[in-house]
C-alpha cells in the first residue's frame, strides 16, 4: 500500500495550491483527481472546430498571494489578459493561453497526480487514513495517509467526510448551484454580437462568453452558461434537448444585435456544483486533530481566487502544526 504524509483529494485549484505549498515545505504529499486533467473547472474542451472554455471563463487577482502568482504566470506565458467588448468591470480579466486549462496545467508540474481515480471510501487506521481508490480501468487499491484533504465541490466533500467525523456537517449547510453550458461555434462571424453578454435572472442564459475573442484562440467559438434556476430546473434533461434549448435562447438574447447563422456545431455540458451560493464563511474546516480538512471556493465565495485563499489557508494550517 502506497503511504503518503499528506492526501489531497481533488486537482481544481484549491487542491493544486495546496499540494505546492505542502511540496515547498518538504512534506509529501499524493493529490488523486477523478477526471483526466488538473484544474477542475479551469478547463477547455477541444473539438475540431475550435476550443472551449466550458466552465470558468476568467478569473480576477485581489489578495496580494494570488497577485504574485499571477504574475509569475502571466511572465510564464500561461495566463493573458482578456479585454472583450462588453467588458463590465474595472478588475483585470486574466484567461489561461491557449485555453483556461493551462492555468491548472502549469501549477500541477512537479506534483505527484494519479488521475482518473475516484475515491470510494475513507476508512480509519492506526497510524492515519486508509482511503480506497477506484481507477478508470476499474482496478481498486488503496492509500495511507496520516492526513486527508478533501479539496472538492461542497456536497462530495460531506458525503465523504462526515461519515467520519461530524465536525464536518457545517459543510451540509453550503449551497452551490449547477450550471449548463453549451459549445456553440459557427462558420461565419456573428460580428455584431459583444463579445460578453449577460442575462437578467429571469433569462435563461446567464452568460454569453466569444470565447475566440480570447488570446491565443481560434475559430468562431461562444460559451453559453444557463442561469442557475433554469439549471436546477432542467438537470436531468438530456444535453441535446438542453443543446438546441441554450442556442435557442442565444438567438433570442442576440437579436438586438444580429440574426445569428446556423451554427457547425454545439453541444452542451452539465457542471452538477458550479457556483456557490451560501458559502461556509470560513477558510477552510477540519477536525480537533487537524487530519481531517476540507477546503474549495465553497468555504469563501464563488471567485477562483477563493479557491486559491481556501486551498492556501489549509495548507498553511497543515504546515504549522
Amino acid at each position: 500500500m502506497l503511504r503518503t504524509d499528506t492526501l489531497i483529494i481533488g486537482a481544481g485549484l484549491a487542491g493544486l495550491t495546496a499540494a505546492r505549498h505542502l511540496r515547498d515545505s518538504n512534506i509529501d504529499v499524493v493529490v488523486i483527481e477523478k477526471s483526466r486533467s488538473p484544474g477542475g473547472r479551469m478547463s477547455t474542451r477541444r473539438s475540431d472546430y475550435g476550443n472551449f472554455d466550458h466552465g470558468a471563463q476568467y478569473f480576477t487577482s485581489r489578495t496580494p498571494e494570488f497577485t504574485a502568482l499571477v504574475n509569475q504566470l502571466v511572465e510564464n506565458g500561461d495566463i493573458a489578459p482578456w479585454q472583450p467588448k462588453g467588458k463590465d468591470s474595472t478588475w483585470p480579466w486574466w484567461v489561461g493561453q491557449p485555453g483556461m486549462s493551462a492555468m491548472g496545467k502549469a501549477l500541477a508540474g512537479g506534483l505527484d497526480i494519479r488521475f482518473q481515480a475516484q475515491v470510494s471510501g475513507i476508512n480509519r487506521i492506526d497510524d492515519g487514513y486508509s482511503v480506497e481508490i477506484e481507477a478508470a480501468d476499474n482496478a481498486s487499491n488503496a492509500i495511507s495517509a496520516a492526513r486527508v484533504v478533501a479539496a472538492i465541490p461542497a456536497p462530495q466533500a460531506a458525503s465523504l467526510l462526515v461519515p467520519l467525523d461530524p465536525a464536518f456537517t457545517a459543510i451540509e449547510q453550503v449551497v452551490m448551484a449547477p450550471c449548463w453550458a453549451a459549445m456553440v461555434a459557427f462558420d461565419t462571424s456573428p460580428a455584431a454580437v459583444p463579445d460578453i453578454l449577460r442575462g437578467d435572472p429571469a433569462d435563461p442564459l446567464a452568460l454569453i462568453a466569444r470565447n475566440s475573442s480570447k488570446p491565443g484562440r481560434n475559430g468562431e467559438t461562444f460559451v453559453l452558461h444557463a442561469s442557475p434556476a433554469w439549471s436546477r430546473e432542467r438537470l436531468e434533461d438530456k444535453k441535446e434537448v438542453v443543446a438546441d434549448d441554450l442556442l435557442a435562447a442565444m438567438r433570442h438574447a442576440v437579436a438586438p444585435y444580429t440574426i445569428l447563422p446556423e451554427p457547425v456545431h454545439c453541444i452542451a455540458h452539465r457542471w452538477r456544483h458550479a457556483l456557490t451560493e451560501t458559502a461556509l464563511d470560513a477558510p477552510f474546516i477540519t477536525n480537533t486533530d487537524s487530519t481531517l480538512l476540507a477546503c474549495g471556493d465553497w468555504c469563501i465565495g464563488g471567485r477562483i481566487e477563493a479557491a486559491h485563499q481556501s486551498g492556501l489557508a489549509a495548507s498553511r494550517h497543515i504546515v504549522s502544526m
